[in-house]
Protein backbone atom coordinates (compact mmCIF):
# COMPACT_ATOMS: atom_id res chain seq x y z
CA UNK A 1 0.00 0.00 0.00
CA UNK A 2 1.40 3.37 -0.91
CA UNK A 3 2.10 6.02 1.68
CA UNK A 4 -0.42 8.35 0.07
CA UNK A 5 -3.29 5.88 0.46
CA UNK A 6 -2.49 5.09 4.08
CA UNK A 7 -2.27 8.74 5.16
CA UNK A 8 -5.39 9.85 7.02
CA UNK A 9 -6.82 13.35 6.88
CA UNK A 10 -6.83 15.24 10.16
CA UNK A 11 -9.40 17.86 11.20
CA UNK A 12 -6.80 20.59 10.71
CA UNK A 13 -5.93 19.39 7.21
CA UNK A 14 -6.33 22.30 4.74
CA UNK A 15 -8.51 20.17 2.46
CA UNK A 16 -10.88 19.33 5.30
CA UNK A 17 -11.07 22.99 6.33
CA UNK A 18 -11.87 24.04 2.77
CA UNK A 19 -14.57 21.41 2.43
CA UNK A 20 -16.10 22.54 5.75
CA UNK A 21 -16.10 26.11 4.47
CA UNK A 22 -17.72 25.10 1.18
CA UNK A 23 -20.43 23.11 2.94
CA UNK A 24 -21.12 26.06 5.24
CA UNK A 25 -21.30 28.37 2.24
CA UNK A 26 -23.73 26.09 0.41
CA UNK A 27 -25.97 25.95 3.46
CA UNK A 28 -25.84 29.73 3.90
CA UNK A 29 -26.57 30.43 0.23
CA UNK A 30 -29.49 28.03 0.16
CA UNK A 31 -31.19 29.43 3.25
CA UNK A 32 -34.58 30.80 2.31
CA UNK A 33 -35.16 34.53 2.55
CA UNK A 34 -38.25 34.08 4.68
CA UNK A 35 -38.31 31.94 7.78
CA UNK A 36 -39.55 28.75 6.15
CA UNK A 37 -39.11 25.16 7.18
CA UNK A 38 -35.38 24.96 6.44
CA UNK A 39 -33.32 25.81 9.51
CA UNK A 40 -30.10 24.94 11.31
CA UNK A 41 -31.94 21.93 12.71
CA UNK A 42 -32.70 20.71 9.18
CA UNK A 43 -29.11 21.35 8.10
CA UNK A 44 -27.79 19.46 11.14
CA UNK A 45 -30.03 16.47 10.41
CA UNK A 46 -28.99 16.42 6.74
CA UNK A 47 -25.30 16.56 7.66
CA UNK A 48 -25.82 13.85 10.30
CA UNK A 49 -27.49 11.60 7.74
CA UNK A 50 -24.43 12.10 5.52
CA UNK A 51 -22.31 10.56 8.28
CA UNK A 52 -20.84 13.66 9.90
CA UNK A 53 -20.37 13.66 13.67
CA UNK A 54 -21.96 16.27 15.94
CA UNK A 55 -18.51 17.85 16.40
CA UNK A 56 -18.05 18.20 12.65
CA UNK A 57 -21.58 19.55 12.22
CA UNK A 58 -20.99 22.14 14.96
CA UNK A 59 -17.83 23.31 13.23
CA UNK A 60 -19.61 23.63 9.88
CA UNK A 61 -22.55 25.53 11.37
CA UNK A 62 -20.25 27.83 13.33
CA UNK A 63 -21.25 26.55 16.76
CA UNK A 64 -18.87 26.32 19.69
CA UNK A 65 -19.35 22.66 20.55
CA UNK A 66 -21.16 19.48 19.67
CA UNK A 67 -23.67 20.07 22.43
CA UNK A 68 -24.94 23.12 20.52
CA UNK A 69 -26.16 20.86 17.70
CA UNK A 70 -27.08 17.82 19.80
CA UNK A 71 -30.50 19.33 20.52
CA UNK A 72 -31.25 19.15 16.78
CA UNK A 73 -30.09 15.55 16.42
CA UNK A 74 -31.37 13.78 19.51
CA UNK A 75 -34.89 14.03 20.80
CA UNK A 76 -35.54 14.04 24.50
CA UNK A 77 -37.26 11.01 25.98
CA UNK A 78 -40.75 11.62 27.20
CA UNK A 79 -42.12 9.37 29.87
Amino acid sequence: MSEEKSKKRTPNDPIVERLDALIALFIEVNKPKKEEKFSEASAARILNSAGLTPTEIAKILGKKSRTDVAKYLYSKKTE
